[in-house]
């Protein structure tokens, strides 16, 4: 079994701290997850930072204090998944579906969320400072319980270029 197939087997059985002590004897690999179904698994507390999850299916998931920084996660679902106090900072997150989900005091900070779809989902201090927002799906969605400072908010219903 080679590194990334010991990784997905421990991330799919939920073995998150064999998991982190995997990831940290292996700092420099970055695990493939491309096209995975990661749905109704609870990979919360994972250190996924730089993992490469293009398409992968993280619906229903639970991944609360999760570490997807610098993640790759373009056309990801997250649909109704548990979000909260996850760490997306400089994660690329084009055309997510990210709809119905908790994201409350999540960071995405310096993400890009072009085109992504948050309908549905509830914020509450969730930060978005730096973040590129274009285009993105944010309809119905309080502006005010979000930090958007200097985020790039191009059609969307946001549409504003500060927030305190």
């Amino acid at each position: 079994m080679n590194l990334n197939e010991y990784a997905l087997d421990l991330l799919q059985n939920e073995k998150i701290k064999e998991f982190n002590e995997f990831r940290l004897k292996n700092l420099i690999f970055k695990p493939n997850l491309s096209g995975q179904n990661f749905s109704n698994k609870v990979l919360s507390n994972a250190f996924l930072n730089g993992a490469i999850c293009t398409k992968a299916n993280f619906s229903k998931s639970n991944l609360t204090k999760t570490n997807l920084v610098q993640a790759e996660l373009n056309e990801c679902c997250f649909d109704f998944g548990d979000l909260t106090l996850g760490l997306f900072m400089y994660a690329e997150m084009k055309n997510c579906k990210v709809t119905n989900c908790s994201l409350n005091r999540t960071n995405f900070m310096w993400a890009d969320l072009s085109g992504s779809d948050f309908s549905g989902s509830k914020f509450e201090q969730t930060i978005f400072v730096e973040a590129n927002l274009n285009n993105a799906k944010l309809d119905d969605l309080k502006k005010d319980k979000a930090f958007t400072k200097y985020a790039k908010l191009a059609n969307t219903s946001w549409n504003i270029q500060q927030q305190s």
